[in-house]
């Protein structure tokens, strides 16, 4: 039986993550539109990130990682490899699996990235007043520690 509260409360989760996921595209947005000519695309972006936090990965695997399917992810990791972003490479033991890892290079421009997004984020907040700031700051550390201690473990 469903609780009313336990709804109310997925229905909430579910429009905070709308809401981060639409001023996240914003930014994202707003980003490649300043910098202009970039070398990779905000899905190629997500990529690299993915493979920085995951590390090297079977092809085959990465794609669930990612939420991408395999003949997508194949075409993004063919342009980062073209860029020199990422690398694949074949197992000793096993050269039939297909491995992707990201380069020096590849880390480079993720940090540029980052660099750049955090920089829009700080854009996004600094009209804040200081108990804004205060208030949103308690927020999220509340949030990320229930997060972390209920759900992740």
């Amino acid at each position: 039986m469903e609780n009313n509260n336990d709804r109310q409360i997925a229905e909430s989760i579910e429009q905070l993550f709308r809401l981060m996921s639409r001023w996240m595209k914003l930014i994202y947005k707003s980003y490649f539109l300043r910098k202009g000519n970039v070398d990779i695309t905000p899905n190629q972006y997500r990529v690299l990130f993915a493979l920085k936090n995951y590390g090297p990965s079977k092809m085959s695997e990465f794609g669930e990682y990612v939420h991408t399917s395999c003949g997508s992810l194949t075409v993004m990791v063919d342009r980062l490899v073209e860029k020199g972003f990422v690398e694949r490479f074949y197992l000793p033991e096993d050269r039939r699996l297909v491995m992707v890892k990201i380069t020096p290079m590849g880390e480079k421009i993720l940090e540029e990235f980052r660099e750049g997004f955090l920089n829009l984020l700080m854009e996004n907040i600094n009209h804040l007043n200081a108990d804004e700031t205060k208030n949103l700051c308690k927020a999220i550390d509340e949030l990320t520690a229930f997060v972390k201690d209920k759900f992740i473990g």
